[in-house]
């Protein structure tokens, strides 16, 4: 009897074709081993991998999004200097806003308050603080010593300083920048901020752990240039006396 010649590979096991036919065409099959528990670890590990490697891509997103964050991050606090003037000596009081964070800040809404009473400009707390008389006029702010002053709202780059108000010591109001000087303390405010990718923060100004928020809003009370009314026009504010 003769026997059957050997299959031309020798005998050995086929691997499992990666393509086949059926009723509606070609299709590509992943190749086998045609050991099925090992087939089955390499899908696993395929899985795992691809699963890891997302877990990898997300997590940089986040890292870099939380870079992109932290070098934007805008700190703003409340500032008071007393000095003496470069050019003559002369004593000067100083407050205002500064930004120590690493990005601008977008200041959006802040409301000042001097013993709880919401003042609208500078105008008005040297009259709520410190018994400036009513009916000033612009003419006159030379000679309450007022050096500087400004709109705090808006932005404020990284490292600079909005002031509020600088006053000098002058003989003709010795008085009033000595109550000023006292009653700088006794502010109070109320900020919303925005950095320049959109995240948001309410702060006193004096705590190191801003609040944040989804968004700010302006406020009736938000502290202008000069005060309520006057913004705009030479008005000033008169407040009743007490």
């Amino acid at each position: 009897m003769t026997e059957a010649p050997p299959p031309p590979d020798g005998g050995a096991h086929r691997p499992h074709a990666p393509l086949s036919t059926d009723a509606d065409g070609v299709r590509v099959e992943p190749a086998r081993t045609g050991h099925r528990l090992f087939d089955l670890v390499l899908a696993g590990s395929a899985i795992l991998i691809s699963l890891v490697s997302l877990g990898v891509a997300v997590h940089l997103g986040h890292v870099q999004s939380r870079l992109v964050a932290a070098n934007s991050w805008p700190f703003l606090r409340f500032t008071s200097t007393s000095s003496l003037s470069a050019e003559n000596g002369t004593q000067v009081v100083s407050v205002g806003i500064s930004n120590d964070g690493a990005g601008p800040a977008l200041l959006k809404s802040i409301v000042v308050r001097y013993q709880g009473k919401p003042i609208r400009g500078f105008v008005e707390l040297l009259q709520v603080c410190c018994g400036l008389r009513q009916g000033v006029t612009k003419a006159d702010f030379d000679e309450m010593g007022v050096d500087e002053e400004s709109s705090l709202i808006g932005v404020v780059r990284a490292r600079e300083k909005v002031t509020m108000l600088t006053l000098r010591r002058k003989a003709s109001n010795a008085d009033l920048w000595q109550r000023f000087s006292a009653a700088r303390g006794a502010l109070t405010f109320q900020a919303c901020y925005c950095s320049i990718v959109g995240d948001c923060w309410t702060s006193d100004l004096r705590t190191l752990d801003p609040k944040p928020v989804r968004s700010c809003r302006s406020d009736p009370n938000d502290y202008l240039e000069l005060g309520s009314g006057m913004d705009g026009d030479y008005k000033l504010p008169v407040t009743e006396s007490h």
